[in-house]
């Protein structure tokens, strides 16, 4: 049986969103504390909206070491940060917070957490072309590190327009395009020479279960799939990749290495992959 290490010198970290009881992050972030030895515990705030500049406060009377945001207030909170790291700029959305001395620090994981996810799979995002289904919060993490690491095209397909592709561009120096998700011809025609496609849109998810937003079809033998939807395991577009003999993953992977970067961002350390993993039963 574990003995109960939390001293008067125990740190603390959480995640705040609403809901957040569901959340992976507090058994992830305590497994890689209990770990490494580190006298830290990260716990889950359920907190209201018109409740988020009394936590800020929390965080700074309390010297709260470090968060992560979800939904619904990953852009809200920029308006308490002192600072961004490059990558919150350019996406101009935060999921992790550190406290420096009461100045809050705002970064983003998102996007790292899947490209490393894609790194443990042996897949190389420099130098390929993507294409990418949705351009919400998580797409948009995920085009601004592929694009940092030095990706040579992508391609997303939105049913809407979205003006930050635009401003990417001007930032940054991989190609980015935006095209219809309703113009499946052309979507057809770039699957033929990706290397990656991801998928982030809800579409596979509850209520949306037995849906897949391309056809068989659309998918040539060299391309590797990503889903970035976790519950269910497996959405209808892997079982397809699957049954075509495709490299895929689901996005598990993602939501490890997103804590991991976390993890490091805030402690300076790696995240012990191996033990988390089965503390969250992905071994």
């Amino acid at each position: 049986m574990n003995k109960n290490t939390i001293t008067g010198y125990t740190g603390l970290y959480g995640i705040v969103a609403n809901p957040i009881k569901h959340s992976f992050s507090p058994m992830m972030h305590n497994t890689a504390f209990q770990t490494l030895g580190i006298d830290d515990v990260y716990l889950a705030f359920e907190v209201m909206e018109d409740k988020l500049a009394d936590y800020i406060t929390s965080v700074k009377t309390l010297n709260i070491k470090g968060f992560n945001v979800s939904m619904p207030y990953k852009l809200k909170i920029m308006d308490y940060l002192d600072d961004l790291t490059n990558e919150a700029k350019l996406c101009q959305a935060v999921n992790t917070v550190k406290n420096v001395n009461g100045k809050l620090i705002g970064h983003i994981s998102d996007g790292k957490g899947f490209v490393m996810a894609c790194e443990e799979k042996g897949w190389h995002i420099q130098n390929q072309k993507i294409v990418v289904l949705g351009a919400g919060g998580a797409a948009q993490a995920i085009i601004v590190e592929m694009a940092l690491q030095g990706a040579k095209e992508i391609v997303v397909y939105n049913r809407s327009v979205k003006p930050f592709i635009e401003e990417l561009n001007q930032k940054l120096d991989c190609s980015i395009y935006l095209k219809s998700l309703t113009d499946k011809g052309e979507l057809k025609k770039d699957l033929k020479d990706a290397y990656l496609l991801v998928q982030t849109t809800n579409v596979g998810m509850s209520p949306n279960i037995d849906q897949c937003l391309i056809d068989e079809s659309y998918l040539s033998p060299q391309l590797k799939v990503a889903d970035i939807i976790y519950k269910p395991v497996q959405t209808q577009l892997l079982k397809i990749a699957e049954k075509l003999g495709l490299e895929y993953m689901n996005g598990e992977g993602m939501i490890l290495y997103q804590g991991a970067v976390s993890f490091e961002f805030w402690t300076g350390q790696k995240m012990p992959i191996k033990e988390v993993k089965l503390a969250l039963g992905m071994e």
